[in-house]
Parts: C-alpha cells; sequence; structure tokens
C-alpha cells in the first residue's frame, strides 16, 4: 500500500461518506451514516461500493496513489481486515492495482494495454503481443438481436466497429456492438481506433464490472474467411461476449471468429 507520508484523500470524509450508494440513490451523509448500512449490506461490499463511485465520478483519478491503508481504514472508521476485503473486491474488478513496493493505485485503463475480459493466448499459454487494424465505425438503430444482448426497450442508436487482431498475421476479427446511450456523453461518430472498452467507460464514468461467454465452432463466411486469410470452409472458434458495468448493466456486444491453429482458449474455473 502506499507510504505512511500518503495524505488522506479529503473527499474520504471518517464522519460521514458522501459518496452515492448505488443501492438507494441516496447520499451517504448524517441522514443515512456508513455504521447503520451495516445491517442491510456487509460492511466491506458499502467500502467498495464508496470507492468505485469515487473513482466513477472521477473524485479519485486514474494513475493516482491511494492512502496506505492504515489511514484509508482511519479515514473510513472500519478495520484493516474489512477495508482489505474492500480492496480485494475493486482489485478482482480492476479498478485498482497493487504495485509491489510501491503501493495500491487507481488502475489507469488508457495505460494498461491488456483487453479487459481476454481468453486468448499463444499456444503455449503466454499473452498475445497483437497490434489490432481498426476496420471502421458506424451507428444506427439497434438490430433485433442487439435489443436482445444489450437489453434495450427500444431500437435506440448503437455504435457498431469492426477490428482484426494480428499476430504473426490476422488471428480474431471482431464486430463489436455498443450501447451509446449508457455511455454519458458519448458520441457514436467519434468512435475510432485504438477502440477498448475499459478506456470509453474510464472516459465516462462507467465502472466495467464482469462479462459472459460462450464458445462454439462455426464455419465463416467469405467476408470473415477473407479477413483472416483462410478457406471459407475452415472452422473458426466463435467467441459470443457481453460486458457489464458493475451494477450488471449491458454495455458491450461482442462477437469474434478466431482462427483456431493460432492460439488456444484459457478460462480460470471457480467453485
Amino acid at each position: 500500500m502506499g507510504s505512511g507520508s500518503a495524505r488522506p484523500t479529503p473527499s474520504l470524509a471518517k464522519a460521514s461518506l458522501t459518496g452515492d450508494d448505488p443501492a438507494s440513490g441516496r447520499l451517504w451523509g448524517d441522514a443515512m451514516s456508513f455504521v447503520k448500512k451495516i445491517s442491510t449490506r456487509a460492511l466491506y461490499i458499502q467500502v467498495r461500493d464508496h470507492l468505485a463511485q469515487q473513482i466513477a465520478r472521477g473524485v479519485l483519478k486514474p494513475g493516482t496513489p491511494l492512502p496506505s491503508e492504515l489511514e484509508l481504514a482511519d479515514q473510513l472508521g472500519v478495520s484493516l481486515g474489512t477495508l482489505r476485503k474492500g480492496l480485494e473486491a475493486l482489485e478482482n474488478e480492476r479498478l485498482i492495482t497493487r504495485r509491489q513496493g510501491s503501493g495500491t493505485y487507481v488502475r489507469d485503463h488508457a495505460a494498461d494495454m491488456r483487453f479487459t475480459f481476454d481468453n486468448l493466448r499463444t499456444k503455449d499459454g503466454a499473452i498475445i503481443p497483437f497490434t489490432v487494424q481498426f476496420l471502421g465505425a458506424a451507428s444506427g438503430p439497434a438490430t433485433v438481436e442487439e435489443q436482445e444482448h444489450l437489453q434495450l426497450e427500444t431500437p435506440e442508436r448503437v455504435a457498431r466497429c469492426q477490428q482484426v487482431r494480428h499476430h504473426e498475421g490476422p488471428f480474431l476479427f471482431e464486430q463489436i456492438s455498443l450501447a451509446a446511450s449508457r455511455f454519458a456523453g458519448f458520441d457514436p461518430t467519434k468512435l475510432g481506433s485504438p477502440y477498448r472498452i475499459a478506456v470509453l467507460a474510464q472516459e465516462h464514468g462507467v465502472l466495467v464490472g464482469s462479462a459472459s461467454e460462450s464458445v462454439e465452432i462455426w464455419c465463416g463466411n467469405a467476408e470473415v474467411s477473407a479477413w483472416l486469410q483462410v478457406d471459407p470452409e475452415t472452422p473458426l472458434l466463435r467467441l459470443d461476449r457481453v460486458i457489464y458495468s458493475l451494477g450488471r448493466v449491458p454495455l458491450e456486444w461482442r462477437i469474434g471468429y478466431c482462427r483456431m491453429t493460432a492460439v488456444k482458449y484459457v478460462t480460470t474455473l471457480r467453485s
């Protein structure tokens, strides 16, 4: 964690936490103290929610260090154990990062070149050092499939883009749809390269939380096969992924078509 000389963050007042409460929409102030919420939600979850909201609102800015654990626990009026569980949850959700011997920092997704929720690896299991070829972007009313995957009540405007990942040749063709209304102030016509959902979310105060992904074997069409430089009858790995906000609101729907001879799919199973 940060050194003992780190200055406390003014917004994390010990007497009352003044961030938005994601559950009720009310403020954590004198009318609803932090201690009184213990009966309804685990205390470490309240700590996680408060810090996450501070990150989303830009109070805790990307790349900046957090106070030391002792200072932060004192400011929030919680035990070290509770604070550490809250920080562990934030780290698992990719909102903070710990640097050995340096401290804990708000994650800067613009500086972190790794793709969020990326399970593709080289054949020997290493992270793929790929480059991205951005093919273009467009926008328009959501299709029936986009409405279903992004949970849109109406065929509202969505942003779309296509890109190809390269490592020793093209290995992944991606089609991406974004729910534009879920990024305040986002102009779909400005979508361009390099595109990364975590960076876009960070720029618009949205917290990326989790993703669901299904995989299947698929035979490509002429367009996909051409971009991947394979025969149209070549079996491909089809990845169907939806990325959600921390509050489980769908943000992005992505379909990827991958050459199975180029990479392998690796995931972690939890009980």
